[in-house]
């Protein structure tokens, strides 16, 4: 339970800081990149409408055009040609995303028929009119000033003031102004980062309100009543259509922070379907479609049936690149038509289909659900199984708001992700900073009162810590200061300690050198293992060499402390080989790893009698039978040990002058 709390509060502040973090310009940044991320993996080019078609004027349009009627802008009456050939179909609605702000100056010649500029715009403004059906744009500028450059015909629509305000709107001249059907601004809304993610459903100017020009379009379409166009909290009603508003603040032409009603466009595609390599919407080249009026009306069969527009919504807009109409979109390509954006919108609204935030509620929950999984996961099953959980939560995360974003719905993802991964960096942390630095200093305490090798293998298998022993052919060394007690009578107790110490801090480092196991100190005695718990095929061989040794490192000690004035120290070693019984020893609440067994005691007998017999290494027949280097031994005869019936033969060994026994 305590782990929990803890992983809990670790959540919690994970939690807390993520959601703080959301409000970093960078944060804002990455969330938008998901967001294009999920348009690009859930986009479906496939349920475009088909009733809504592209016709661009682009760069083949513009170049086959200019030796007819010159260089772009082209004269009003090839866009009168276009919306004739359109309205043969009929067209439900034709969007004309080109702008006619100014009456035509130019004269010009067509064949061998000379146009003036008055002549060319009463085609445009007699076809729109013969048409009935089509929306001109108005260009609505952001910067400062001005005002409504010409009054525009106020609509009934119930909106409220959080409409965006405009400081400019030009429309197209009077004429063609009052002949339009309707009229929408071209506005679109990029993001800080550079895409076209918003729409922007309708603007006001000089008091009035103006709507987009695929809402303009949508209302045609689907036969809406301006009065049934209203806002209502975050929602815009377009007839029986709830489409999802966005409210924004933005430093408005008069420098104060005004709200602005936005949309969500949710793409069907991007300029071509990565599939199929096909448009997302039919699109037609507009000289094309010139080219089959002209047939049309010669009498001649069109290259372009007009019927292939029959009820369908055409935005007519610039594609060539020097026209200046492509804008950044999320999607790989990068960039895209603004009819395109445009015809995204109406999109929406036609099919009931729109992409809107997740309730605020959803976002707090993923994010205290991924922060508290995180926390207190970690805390409780520890680094590497909760970092596994802390994984498969951030899969189940991309997982759900993929398929969230599928219905329509935006789940913040960035925030969620976060807290997941301070709250994973914090149990992390805590764990080795707070638990594994206390798990760290009782395994270092536990260290220093058993062997390493013991201590190896009961951390790799703590189920060897329970009590029995198992027998085992292994070598015990038995090591004793000689005059132990005069010499502790000679000093003051705390000088004594500390000569102990360094004597033994030498003698435990032979041992570990040598592959041996310490067992225990007993008062100024080592008894050290060799062959347990480690297997040593060679565990006579490393004893006899480890009390070889000890003999050496004692020696350089005496000189050191001889030089420093203090008493020098002499030790006997007895070594013996033989079955004993190791393992843990005592009780369940505390316990020893030892050995035991006459073997055992033959290896302490065996240090008492270097006293008897002047000598400093005394090792059994058993020992010497197993040796295969080379050593100075020398038989001492055979003894009767205290306790033991039967003589056992007994050698010293020293080092190898170059004349002893193998």
């Amino acid at each position: 339970m305590r782990k929990v709390l803890i992983g809990g509060a670790i959540g919690l502040a994970a939690a807390g800081a993520a959601a703080l973090l959301a409000w970093l310009p960078f944060v804002k940044t990455v969330e938008r990149k998901t967001y294009d991320w999920r348009i690009q993996w859930t986009a479906d080019p496939a349920s475009a409408r088909k009733d809504i078609v592209l016709v661009a004027i682009d760069q083949s349009s513009v170049r086959n055009l200019e030796p007819q009627v010159g260089r772009w802008p082209w004269p009003r009456m090839v866009h009168a040609s276009l919306v004739d050939y359109l309205a043969r179909a009929p067209a439900k609605v034709i969007v004309y995303d080109v702008i006619f702000a100014e009456r035509d100056r130019r004269s010009f010649k067509v064949g061998e028929e000379t146009w003036t500029g008055e002549e060319s715009d009463r085609a445009l403004t007699e076809a729109t009119a013969k048409a009935g059906n089509v929306v001109h744009v108005v260009d609505v500028a952001a910067e400062a000033g001005g005002g409504v450059q010409e009054p525009l015909e106020a609509t009934p629509f119930r909106l409220d003031d959080r409409v965006e305000a405009r400081a400019v709107a030009t429309p197209p001249f009077p004429e063609l102004a009052k002949a339009s059907r309707a009229l929408g601004h071209n506005l679109v809304a990029a993001d800080p980062d550079g895409p076209v993610r918003r729409a922007i459903p309708f603007v006001r100017g000089g008091g009035q309100y103006l709507p987009s020009l695929p809402l303009a379009a949508a209302i045609i379409a689907r036969g809406v009543p301006p009065s049934e166009v209203t806002t209502s909290g975050s929602t815009l009603r377009v007839g029986d259509r709830a489409v999802p508003l966005i409210e924004a603040q933005l430093q408005s032409y008069d420098g104060r922070s005004h709200p602005s009603l936005r949309t969500l466009i949710r793409y069907p595609g991007g300029v071509l379907d990565p599939q199929t390599q096909q448009p997302t919407y039919a699109d037609y080249s507009f000289y094309d479609l010139f080219y089959s009026e002209q047939q049309i009306e010669a009498g001649e069969k069109p290259l372009v049936d007009p019927a292939r527009f029959r009820n369908a919504v055409v935005f007519v807009g610039t594609t060539a690149p020097g026209l200046y109409d492509l804008l950044p979109v999320p999607f790989s390509e990068g960039k895209m038509p603004g009819m395109q954006i445009h015809a995204s919108v109406l999109d929406s609204v036609l099919s009931g289909r729109f992409m809107k935030p997740a309730p605020a509620w959803a976002g707090v929950a993923a994010l205290l659900l991924c922060a508290l999984v995180a926390g207190i996961g970690l805390m409780r099953f520890g680094v590497w199984p909760g970092l596994a959980l802390c994984a498969a939560s951030a899969a189940a995360l991309v997982v759900v708001a993929v398929a969230l974003f599928e219905q329509g719905l935006w789940l913040r993802m960035v925030e969620p992700a976060s807290a997941l991964t301070l709250a994973a960096f914090g149990g992390v942390s805590y764990q080795y900073f707070v638990e594994d630095r206390e798990k760290r200093r009782v395994k270092g305490l536990f260290s220093r009162y058993v062997s390493k090798d013991v201590f190896d293998q009961l951390m790799s298998d703590p189920s060897k810590a329970g009590l029995g022993g198992q027998r085992r052919s292994m070598t015990v060394l038995f090591s004793d200061i000689r005059g132990f007690t005069t010499f502790s009578e000679q000093g003051e107790p705390e000088a004594i300690v500390q000569q102990l110490n360094e004597y033994f801090s030498r003698m435990v480092h032979v041992v570990f050198e040598h592959r041996g196991t310490l067992d225990k100190f007993v008062g100024d005695a080592v008894m050290a293992l060799f062959g347990a718990p480690l297997d040593d095929p060679d565990h006579a061989e490393h004893a006899v060499q480890a009390a070889l040794a000890m003999l050496k490192e004692l020696d350089e000690l005496n000189r050191g402390w001889a030089a420093e004035g203090r008493p020098t120290l002499a030790i006997g070693v007895g070594v013996n080989t033989g079955d004993m019984v190791a393992g843990n020893i005592g009780s369940e609440s505390i316990m020893s790893y030892t050995v035991i067994g006459d073997a055992v005691n033959l290896g302490s007998r065996l240090e008492s009698l270097n006293k008897q017999y002047g000598t400093s290494v005394i090792i059994s027949a058993a020992t010497r039978e197993r040796l295969q280097g080379r050593y100075d031994i020398r038989a001492l005869g055979g003894v009767v040990v205290k306790g033991k019936s039967q003589m056992v033969s007994i050698f010293e060994v020293k080092e190898d002058t170059g004349a002893g026994n193998p």
